[in-house]
């Protein structure tokens, strides 16, 4: 099966309550997704070995194909969901922010 950038924006969206899209935009995701995965390149540059599209080369678009093995979309996805979550009242939902980037953070160290 093969995995898009829609589907870890769809996956961020479950504990982000926001299944009908109103409360973050899908470019505000995927703009998240994208950051991801430039944080995921400089701690395992070795995942985008031969890789024809690398995430330092621009933005991708919700129809694209993810890069990374699969394992990889939910520990995106707690990226994308540590990052929305910041973007609101930063006192409210500072521990549940904090622990999706601690996720983020030991799924992608090597």
């Amino acid at each position: 099966m093969s995995f898009t950038y829609q589907s870890v924006v769809d996956l961020a969206r479950i504990p982000l309550n926001d299944a009908d899209q109103a409360r973050y935009p899908d470019s505000t995701l995927l703009l998240f997704l994208n950051h991801g995965l430039l944080q995921i390149l400089k701690h395992r540059p070795d995942l985008f070995i031969g890789q024809l599209a690398n995430p330092v080369e621009g933005q991708s678009g919700l129809g694209d194909a993810f890069p990374l093995p699969a394992p990889y979309i939910q520990t995106v996805a707690d990226y994308v969901t540590a990052r929305a979550e910041m973007t609101d009242d930063e006192h409210a939902n500072s521990g549940r922010a904090g622990l999706f980037m601690q996720l983020f953070a030991a799924e992608a160290q090597p």
